[in-house]
């Protein structure tokens, strides 16, 4: 009985070592889909940051266009207060001209324009954007010209 006693010392050590080697696996499992759900959430989070950015940028050109300013021929920044963009949004307003006209009886000859615009909204990672797209009609009055 002495031996059979002896020979099974060591098991106990073995066991406990089998335990602690699985245990260690499944937190390390565990630590490392913590990690990748937290980057998930992380990119998410600065691309909707993006988005917002570069929608407020288009919100922003869509009032100028609403206010009859002239478009400008380049990017315009958009300036906004937010610390977690890593640069302002921007947007771009290309005319691509008159899509019908129509007579009003108080201002005249109305004439419809349309607009492309293109705004840029970029998260607080410097490889974080996201770019928006919308076409804008805008009546106008008509221009004049007598000989």
């Amino acid at each position: 009985m002495h031996e059979r006693v002896a020979s099974q010392r060591g098991m106990a050590l073995v066991l406990s070592l089998i335990f602690l080697a699985i245990v260690t696996i499944l937190s390390v499992s565990s630590m490392q889909g913590a990690l990748t759900q937290d980057r998930m959430a992380s990119s998410q989070r600065d691309h909707t940051v993006a988005f917002q950015a570069a929608e407020a940028a288009l919100r922003d050109a869509e009032n100028q266009l609403q206010n009859g300013t002239t478009p400008a021929t380049g990017w315009v920044t958009y300036t906004m207060n937010v610390e977690q963009l890593a640069r302002s949004p921007r947007y771009l307003i290309q005319t691509l001209g008159p899509v019908g006209s129509h007579s009003s009886n108080e201002t005249g000859e109305v004439v419809e324009a349309l607009y492309r615009i293109e705004a840029q909204g970029f998260g607080n990672a410097a490889d974080t954007s996201v770019t928006l797209e919308a076409l804008y009609v805008r009546q106008q009055q008509a221009e004049v010209v007598l000989p």
